[in-house]
């Protein structure tokens, strides 16, 4: 087992996951012990459980602008079991035969679209043109026959925001059921789940438990396993309901004070930017969350600048958690146009509710002093 520093003063990696805030660790701890049932069960103890499901999915819908009548929400392991979940039931749905997605998904919904094609799907996949969403690609291929389309809501290594509202506005009159991944979105930007066919979450990006995600249904979705009797007969097994209402508890929390994140977030990324901006390349975008800021470096890759910046005592990251120690190019930066050598040296750097000014500006002074280190090493070797 590694030892070491285990504080979070130097902790920049929130979009990989936010440590559980104590509200939310507190409230688990006393559903764990005061709410023993299985909320399948027809006694006392499962109807308390099932009363507290109950609550739990109308706090999250009441965040989201929905009534409980409006459409169904499903609690899972991961918001990655949410993707597959939403696009194989989707699938079932379909009524083109083709998928339009982009080059710079979630791995959950990348890999899953590599299966379909295997299978025959035609799925078509998007770049970015000039940091911008393709409008005029995507209603060409919205001529063709196509079923479903999927995107992630705020994208995992830059925090780029997709235009939701102009797809949505394309997509009106089309036959064409639509699935947002919103992992990186729920609790950080604004969210409106209106004409979206099925949008997916996660507990541990905003400061609930691992192990719990969810899936937002417009209508019900046909089971992607086979038929039982837990959710609406779409997800068997036993509901983990102290870990749902932890989630619950983070995320309301999260979204009553997102503002003054934002305001704070924002603050970070200005003081990183200020001190740093003459040595790296930070990619920026007009519509960006600001829990994400990345650079990118053409001299080292992203994972020697995280194993150094670590060393340091800061923790960020080299992309998406989910593609840790995969040595391929980033799909994003490849949409984006970079060079081969840049498209390895993305450093994503993430803030959450315990992150600091003062934390930040050493993080700025640390990226300074690797990045001084490169030159001078280029400059002595390339005499």
């Amino acid at each position: 087992m590694r030892k070491g520093d285990t504080s979070m003063n130097g902790y920049f990696d929130y979009a990989a996951t936010h440590p559980m805030t104590q509200a939310a660790l507190d409230h688990y701890v006393a559903m764990a012990k005061g709410v023993p049932g299985n909320p399948s069960s027809l006694h006392t103890h499962g109807f308390i459980a099932e009363d507290y499901l109950t609550e739990a999915r109308r706090l999250v819908k009441q965040a989201l602008g929905l009534d409980m009548l409006r459409g169904k929400l499903l609690f899972t392991g991961s918001g990655s079991e949410s993707n597959y979940i939403a696009l194989t039931s989707l699938r079932k749905r379909m009524k083109g035969s083709e998928v339009i997605t982009s080059w710079q998904e979630h791995d959950s919904v990348s890999l899953l679209l590599d299966e379909w094609e295997a299978e025959g799907v035609i799925v078509h996949r998007l770049k970015l043109k000039d940091g911008q969403f393709d409008h005029d690609k995507f209603l060409h291929l919205l001529d063709r026959d196509i079923g479903l389309v999927t995107f992630q809501h705020v994208n995992s290594d830059t925090g780029w925001i997709l235009p939701l509202h102009n797809i949505l506005c394309k997509l009106k009159y089309k036959k064409v059921l639509l699935h947002i991944d919103g992992v990186q979105a729920l609790g950080k930007i604004p969210v409106s789940v209106d004409g979206i066919d099925a949008y997916s979450f996660s507990a541990h990006k905003v400061g609930g438990p691992k192990g719990v995600g969810g899936l937002y249904m417009e209508r019900l979705l046909p089971p992607p396993y086979y038929p039982g009797h837990h959710q609406y007969g779409i997800r068997p097994g036993t509901i983990d309901v102290p870990g749902i209402s932890a989630f619950v508890k983070a995320f309301t929390n999260r979204h009553e004070n997102r503002t003054r994140h934002e305001r704070n977030f924002l603050a970070f990324r200005a003081i990183l930017k200020e001190k740093t901006s003459s040595h790296v390349d930070w990619l920026e975008f007009d519509d960006q969350s600001p829990a994400i800021l990345s650079f990118v470096s053409d001299k080292r890759d992203g994972q020697w600048w995280m194993t150094e910046l670590d060393a340091l005592g800061f923790q960020v990251s080299a992309g998406s958690a989910c593609r840790a120690g995969q040595n391929g190019p980033n799909r994003m930066l490849e949409s984006l146009g970079y060079e081969t050598s840049a498209c390895h040296g993305l450093v994503r750097i993430s803030f959450g509710e315990q992150t600091t000014a003062e934390a930040t500006a050493a993080l700025a002074d640390a990226i300074v002093t690797l990045a001084r280190r490169v030159e001078h090493h280029e400059q002595t070797f390339s005499r």
